[in-house]
């Protein structure tokens, strides 16, 4: 499990690099989630809806917890989900890489359209990384709220449905020990039903 997360972290943030917008600096850059202390952990309320499908599992109550630790004296961060009263591991990652909420959220964005709209995985993957990196979205000091639509000039937006209109919206606040305090995916708007949020808990 940790060895395919890592695989999924290095596809998501390669290419982040000269050619990369204010947008795609805030929310990609190494150490970004400083709440390291393991005495705090951090919680993401968690939900997803859609349409019935294989593979589609929705999320009605859930939660993303965040649980630093040292492994070899290095902070780590361990991410595990609850839902349906059951707890399940997810991966750990180190403090030092990007923010592993965000990694968390992205995969499972992909994940959700491949099932519901048979498409490639990797194709949709490195079309997100792509819209991420280029965005720029303004990011001062303050929270900021970013929309990213990542297939809105695709060429194969025909066959995504209401997924050709996907709308990523973060909020955050850059420098923060937490940034990220909403992230969502959403295709209502152009008639979809999938929906898929983590909301920072207490923000």
């Amino acid at each position: 499990m940790r060895m395919i997360w890592q695989g999924l972290a290095v596809s998501l943030l390669m290419g982040t690099g000269a050619q990369a917008g204010a947008l795609s600096d805030a929310i990609f850059a190494p150490g970004a989630f400083a709440a390291t202390d393991p005495a705090v952990v951090t919680r993401y309320d968690h939900e997803r809806s859609g349409p019935e499908g294989p593979g589609f599992r929705p999320v009605a109550e859930g939660a993303l917890v965040i649980t630093p630790g040292l492994v070899e004296g290095k902070p780590q961060l361990v991410l595990t989900h609850e839902d349906a009263g059951r707890t399940a591991p997810v991966a750990a990652f180190p403090a030092s890489a990007g923010d592993p909420v965000l990694l968390y959220f992205l995969e499972n964005t992909v994940r959700s359209m491949a099932a519901l709209t048979g498409g490639s995985p990797f194709y949709i993957r490195n079309r997100m990384r792509d819209a991420l990196v280029q965005a720029e979205t303004a990011v001062g000091e303050g929270p900021v709220v970013a929309e990213v639509k990542p297939f809105s000039e695709d060429p194969n937006r025909e066959k995504m449905g209401a997924f050709a209109d996907l709308v990523l919206r973060f909020e955050l606040t850059p420098g923060a020990a937490v940034p990220l305090s909403l992230l969502s995916a959403d295709t209502t708007a152009a008639g979809g039903a999938y929906r898929e949020t983590l909301t920072l808990e207490g923000s």
